[in-house]
């Protein structure tokens, strides 16, 4: 990665972690009035916010020190690792949960690269599955639970993965330039 790749990597990275820390101090307080600031609900804030926030600032610290892509790694696979601890114990049905898998997802897309997106995206979809299974009663609710989110957090995870590999669609000013009807006035 050239100097100017690596610094732009190194911006963009800081201004995700600035994201994810201010999200976390931002949220906790919503969370607790959403929860009615049970003693259980007000502990899982605290771990959940407070980890988030407490990575978020550890990472900046390690940023610093031109660490872009450890510091890359560990934002998304410790996201990983929060989400899915969370959302296996917190009692809601794994639907709900769902966006955090897919932000956590969009990360590695922006963060890592392909490879590290299919792998994250793998670890997630195994980690809901299980978490749906785990939750479902008898077969056939378990597998309507993994029907309602694994394709459309596939599909999610092939359009990321479409971009990453290039495969996008081209901007609109280039689009018009090359298409015939822009070479030749639009008339038919």
């Amino acid at each position: 990665m050239g100097t100017d790749e690596t610094g732009r990597r190194a911006r963009l990275t800081r201004r995700l972690l600035w994201v994810v820390l201010v999200a976390a101090l931002a949220t906790a307080p919503l969370f607790l009035f959403a929860e009615g600031f049970e003693a259980r609900h007000v502990g899982r804030v605290a771990l959940s916010n407070g980890g988030a926030a407490l990575l978020g600032l550890v990472l900046l610290k390690v940023l610093q020190k031109g660490h872009v892509v450890v510091v890359g790694r560990t934002l998304v696979f410790g996201l990983l690792a929060l989400v899915a601890g969370l959302a296996s114990t917190n009692g809601e049905e794994v639907q709900q949960n769902v966006v955090n898998f897919v932000l956590v997802t969009v990360l590695a897309s922006v963060l890592l690269g392909r490879r590290a997106l299919l792998l994250v995206a793998a670890l997630a979809a195994l980690a809901m599955a299980v978490i749906a299974w785990r939750q479902a009663h008898d077969i056939e609710a378990r597998f309507e639970s993994i029907a309602q989110f694994l394709p459309s957090y596939a599909v999610i995870t092939l359009v990321l993965w479409f971009r990453e590999a290039g495969i996008a669609p081209a901007a609109p000013a280039a689009a018009a330039a090359k298409s015939p009807d822009a070479r030749d006035g639009g008339a038919d």
